[in-house]
């Protein structure tokens, strides 16, 4: 009897390969821009295999780490990042992975061909899908709500493709409890006249904010 020997599974273009993908993309994006988007993602998915997935391999291999203190003792409180999670705060950039959505190429359909480009970088992204949709939550608040010195300065930075300028967003921070269960967050919103007025964690009231409509 001869030894069997199975072949390893290979990753292959996940744009491609995903058929629910491609005719829920083609229902909903006008025929006219249809090949410019399958084009788009096709391409993306192929860079996914290769530099991109190098990327995401050295970022899970080497977690941020906080260093405390320099060769002389002294207090520096630096957090080193691995060299493939700053390329792919780049990458992301450079695609545009917030920006799609406020540029509306297409219209209302620029944010289907965003969440389709972010749904194909996500498994292969060292988890920096988390910090784009807190950017891009960020910068739908000021597009909505912020004055004209946070849409030209943070806002710009949010939505950029140059990555010298592009900016990534925290969001809840101030929690001690933090994650997705905003539930239990101890910030608390009270009605202030036509504002709310937010109270952090320490008790202390925050500057007001316009009431939500």
């Amino acid at each position: 009897m001869t030894g069997f020997f199975q072949n390893a599974p290979r990753l292959e273009n996940q744009y491609d390969d995903d058929w629910l993908l491609r005719s829920y993309l083609e229902r909903m994006i006008a025929p006219e821009d249809r090949v410019g988007v399958a084009s788009d993602l096709s391409r993306f998915a192929d860079r996914l295999l290769s530099d991109i997935a190098a990327m995401a391999d050295d970022a899970e291999a080497h977690p941020p780490r906080l260093v405390q203190f320099d060769p002389w003792g002294r207090r520096i409180d630096q957090i080193e990042l691995a060299r493939g999670w700053q390329e792919l705060e780049t990458v992301s950039a450079e695609e545009g992975l917030v920006a799609i959505a406020y540029e509306r190429s297409l219209g209302p359909a620029s944010r289907i061909h965003q969440f389709a480009k972010l749904y194909l970088f996500n498994p292969s992204s060292a988890v920096f899908s988390c910090p784009l949709a807190m950017a891009d939550g960020a910068a739908r608040l000021i597009e909505v709500l912020g004055d004209d010195a946070l849409k030209q300065n943070a806002f710009a930075r949010l939505t950029t493709r140059d990555p010298k300028r592009f900016w990534t967003s925290g969001q809840w921070m101030t929690e001690r409890t933090g994650g997705s269960d905003v539930g239990i967050s101890e910030t608390i919103a009270r009605p202030d006249g036509d504002h709310y007025r937010l109270y952090g964690c320490n008790g202390s009231p925050l500057p007001p904010r316009r009431r939500w409509r």
